[in-house]
């Protein structure tokens, strides 16, 4: 943009203050001169940089022009280097054309020092890759953190929960250090599942009040975001499973990388083999747990077996995560954990909590419940 011409407004110096004043009055809802560029001094006129390809702000110029003299005038734009954008969408008004910024994400995932964003609105033709580029520049820009910027591509699949990613600008690295609640987490964005949406949720489990000693199991327990966070500031031991053999190796990373008052013991399995009688720990762990966490919300329900395998038969806690369907998707996901644990010969006791968490379609939710379980006496 440095090279091009942009509009500008001209009117004299002595009227500029003048304008300011009628620009805030016919403009309430935001400024329509750029703060990312100066404003230019030109003998006996002020030249303020405008976005006068926008019908509304050429609206808004007619209404001044009634006022006072003004004219349009194009000029090379003069950036000021100490202007920091404060949203994405004011970094790109002057750099991308107006029909692609409505269809930019209001928001976007930040792990670490890495943006990732979906932009799959747009094609790898030349031009498109071009504004591709400019969004990124413009997320690196807004975001100090920021230093590697990547695209999603294709959706999460696989026993893992992995996504394949595309590289956009910055620095192509997809290991980071990413910070959540006083902890610090080590991974790699694609080979590895971690979601930053979870932050305020996996504050509130790190803030229940857990027994001395507690015994918890943490069933799909990836780098470690819930069990790290719960061992931080609790003398609790925690067993994570996991099957996937690069978040085994980031989650023995992330126990060393912080300072715990719990243990955590590590295991890469397939919890499935839980239930087999040859599974030492299996069977060290049957009917022995206080609580069992089950982040897995496309299919947890399938693993409810697993829980009642490892919950001490006189009651415990789960906190099951489901993916519901719309509407009433909290009475829906305590339905369905009361009907499978029924089929187990187990009881829902008491629901502690239940929320949605997050709306994932115009269809379904995500929905977390804490469920207080235990094996009838009959």
């Amino acid at each position: 943009m440095n090279d091009k011409e942009i509009y500008h407004v001209k009117v004299k110096k002595e009227d500029a203050q003048y304008f300011i004043g009628l620009l805030e009055r016919f403009s309430k809802e935001k400024s329509i001169i750029y703060k990312n560029f100066k404003v230019i001094q030109e003998n006996k006129h002020v030249l303020f940089p405008i976005d006068y390809e926008e019908i509304n702000i050429k609206k808004i110029i007619s209404s001044v022009a009634k006022s006072l003299k003004i004219e349009i005038v194009k000029r090379k734009g003069v950036l000021n280097k100490d202007f920091k954008f404060k949203t994405l969408e004011d970094a790109l008004i002057s750099k991308i054309p107006k029909k692609y910024l409505e269809q930019i994400p209001k928001s976007f995932d930040i792990i670490g020092n890495i943006a990732i964003i979906e932009l799959d609105m747009f094609d790898m033709s030349t031009s498109e890759t071009d504004i591709k580029n400019e969004i990124a520049l413009a997320i690196i820009e807004v975001n100090k953190n920021v230093k590697s910027v990547f695209e999603k591509v294709g959706e999460i699949n696989g026993v893992y929960r992995l996504r394949k990613l595309r590289f956009i600008r910055g620095i192509n690295n997809k290991e980071t250090i990413h910070k959540e609640n006083n902890c610090n987490f080590n991974l790699d964005i694609e080979k590895t599942f971690f979601t930053p949406r979870l932050l305020s949720e996996r504050k509130r489990i790190s803030n229940n009040n857990f027994e001395s000693n507690e015994k918890i199991v943490d069933l799909f327990a990836g780098v470690g975001p819930f069990s790290i966070q719960i061992a931080k500031n609790n003398d609790v031991n925690i067993y994570c499973f996991d099957i996937n053999p690069d978040a085994f190796k980031y989650l023995n990373k992330n126990i060393k990388l912080n300072k715990l008052k719990g243990t955590i013991h590590p295991i890469l399995l397939n919890v499935n083999d839980l239930l087999n009688n040859s599974n030492q720990i299996g069977a060290r762990l049957k009917h022995k747990i206080d609580r069992v966490i089950m982040n897995l919300p496309e299919s947890s329900l399938s693993f409810i077996n697993i829980a009642c395998h490892l919950i001490k038969k006189e009651g415990g806690i789960i906190h099951n995560y489901q993916f519901c369907d719309k509407p009433n998707s909290v009475e829906k996901a305590i339905d369905n954990i009361k009907n499978v644990l029924n089929d187990k010969n187990w009881k829902l006791c008491n629901v502690n909590y239940a929320k949605v968490l997050k709306h994932i379609s115009a269809k379904k939710d995500m929905i977390v419940i804490d469920a207080y379980i235990k094996k009838p006496e009959n």
